[in-house]
């Protein structure tokens, strides 16, 4: 696979060569030295990530970003400055045009590993957005110069592809909510899954639900008490086949009142986790994915729409934790799947 493009503008030049250099061995890195040919170079070329320096002459990282955004609103926005209590860019996080800000001076590692994980956000974004998708196409419902079709329109009308491929007669409503149920049934046993990808053997798995059996645990607490592997790896595993992005525990913030946008109550009854926020959008932490009764719930209590990723059950349970100063057991049936 290709590396993803990510463009860095700023308008000093040694602050682009160093950043160039701190990338280049992992991306395809673009560099402009103004908002101005920032935008160019964004419309001419498919661009993953933008790290863009605040105060330039003319118009800002701020101002760029939010015009990328309208655009192209799948681009990640990472703002660079030395002026972190800028209102102007605490403001542009708080909307949602900005995903992250980046401190100056900045350490190479740490923003290396601060993009790694940004890239691997807009990856399995994509990945998600295009499950149902490759089921149109796979079943001759939609040609492939359809599908380009509704993507650039999507990015002009900035509408949910679904809606765009109903709305221009691409499908109908009933092939679309086909599709949507051909994704859900493809889920697979945990055990499945877990010997396909070679993680553990089928041997492995068959003395693993005999314990099980005996014992009435979990089959997940059953592997990890066997050394067969651990929970990241069950999780990741379990994302990776129902097509949801992955989160490690590592990667959980807690920005302040975030907690206060999901109820305990909510949390508790549905194990999720409260991770981000977005703009109007909500992104959680859960072992499984939310059913649609559960996300109608959520989104009518919190006034936010949802973003699900996939955390281990163990995860979630300590996030809750930390996040509503409580502990509580929380049963996670659909991990254990045998």
């Amino acid at each position: 696979m290709d590396p993803y493009n990510i463009l860095i503008v700023d308008d000093e030049e040694t602050n682009l060569s160093a950043l160039e250099r701190t990338f280049r061995r992992e991306y395809n890195v673009l560099t402009a030295t103004s908002a101005e040919d920032g935008l160019s170079i964004v419309e001419q070329n498919d661009i993953a990530l933008i790290i863009a320096d605040h105060r330039m002459p003319g118009m800002t990282g701020v101002e760029l970003l939010e015009k990328t955004l309208q655009m192209y609103p799948d681009i990640i926005s990472i703002i660079i400055t030395a002026y972190a209590n800028d209102k102007m860019v605490a403001d542009a996080i708080d909307s949602g045009h900005v995903y992250s800000c980046i401190s100056k001076p900045w350490e190479p590692e740490r923003i290396r590993v601060t993009i790694r994980e940004w890239i691997e956000t807009y990856e399995h974004t994509r990945i998600s957005r295009e499950l149902y998708t490759r089921t149109l196409l796979d079943r001759g419902i939609i040609s492939k110069e359809q599908l380009d079709n509704a993507l650039q329109m999507q990015r002009t009308e900035k509408k949910r592809m679904g809606k765009i491929l109903v709305e221009h007669g691409m499908v109908s409503r009933v092939q679309l909510t086909e599709a949507l149920k051909l994704q859900e049934s493809g889920r697979r046993k945990l055990g499945e899954i877990l010997v396909e990808l070679e993680i553990i053997s089928s041997d492995d798995i068959k003395l693993a639900l005999d314990l099980q059996r005996g014992e009435r645990k979990r089959l997940t607490e059953v592997l990890v008490e066997l050394g067969y592997c651990d929970e990241e790896s069950i999780a990741s595993s379990y994302a990776l086949d129902l097509g949801m992005p992955y989160m490690s525990p590592s990667q959980f913030f807690s920005r302040p009142g975030l907690a206060e946008l999901l109820p305990s109550k909510l949390a508790y009854r549905h194990a999720i986790v409260p991770i981000d926020v977005v703009g109007r959008v909500l992104v959680v932490a859960t072992s499984e994915p939310l059913s649609d009764r559960a996300k109608s719930e959520i989104e009518k209590e919190t006034g936010y729409k949802l973003m699900t990723v996939c955390s281990s059950h163990r995860d979630i349970e300590v996030a809750l934790e930390r996040y509503y100063q409580r502990p509580k057991y929380v049963d996670f049936p659909m991990l254990d799947r045998k």
